[in-house]
């Protein structure tokens, strides 16, 4: 009895010492976290407002904050959904995780009836440290001049991204419809004024390429909606971080409604 309590003294005093040690370290990296949070989600919603007519999208009540196990405080998602002429769906997510991860989402999926690819942008902020993804998706293919002009200004970027980590990712299932000049990056606090000059030139490009976009015959906006819903089926079946992330919190069945109706858009 005497080892036992002695272990259990033990134990509480690591746990207690942990706290103690880890708190400080905690809270930095939710302030850093949240910083840089805030320095994206102001930026693009200023950007957004000044360039697209939006309207609010009515997000399910039970999505619009996923916040499982609330008493642990380990998880919140929160959703900012809209929409707008060209745009069927433009998301910002706002999650936090394990206390100190913190990270930003930003979704675009356009209208069918435009020839538009999706923008999928995930920064998350783990103390110093980051992992920038910008994933520009075109499963239709339909190559026109706007496209081409505006995915060669994106492409130009690739000498400065090749500085970065790469972050691997499996993408053999779908390598033929993310772009080539698609992000996945590993980066630390001293690459920040790049990955938001990187983001910036995204996002405003591809506001460009949407304002010039133009109106598509019904085969080819049925191309465009056939091979958008096409990739979320397949990215449901093969899995992927985010997707996961949800069946682990919000079980199956409402991964499923979550993703198709919330997260990309392509079920109302």
């Amino acid at each position: 009895m005497v080892i036992i309590r002695y272990s259990v003294i033990v134990l509480l005093v690591l746990i207690i010492l942990a706290a103690v040690v880890g708190t400080p370290l905690i809270v930095k990296a939710r302030g850093e976290g949240e910083r840089m949070y805030a320095q994206y989600n102001s930026y693009t919603r200023k950007v957004l407002a000044e360039r697209v007519a939006l309207q609010p999208h009515i997000v399910k009540a039970e999505y619009r904050i996923v916040h499982p196990w609330k008493a642990l405080k380990l998880f919140r998602i929160a959703i900012d959904s809209n929409q707008g002429e060209k745009f069927r769906r433009l998301n910002i997510l706002d999650a936090n995780m394990f206390l100190f991860m913190k990270m930003f989402t930003f979704f675009i999926l356009p209208n069918y009836n435009y020839n538009l690819p999706m923008l999928s942008v995930d920064i998350i902020f783990i103390g110093g440290k980051r992992v920038f993804v910008i994933e520009v998706i075109d499963p239709a293919r339909i190559e026109d001049e706007n496209l081409l002009k505006h995915y060669e200004k994106l492409r130009a970027w690739k000498p400065q991204v090749d500085t970065l980590e790469h972050a691997a990712v499996d993408m053999e299932w779908c390598k033929d419809i993310v772009t080539d000049f698609s992000i996945h990056s590993k980066a630390d606090r001293s690459d920040d004024e790049l990955l938001f000059s990187i983001y910036t030139s995204f996002l405003n490009t591809y506001l460009d390429m949407a304002e010039h976009a133009q109106v598509l015959p019904p085969e080819k906006s049925k191309k465009v909606q056939e091979g958008m819903e096409g990739y979320v089926n397949a990215l449901l079946a093969k899995g992927g971080p985010a997707v996961d992330v949800f069946k682990f919190l919000i079980g199956p069945d409402k991964q499923q409604e979550y993703v198709r109706t919330v997260m990309f858009g392509v079920d109302q």
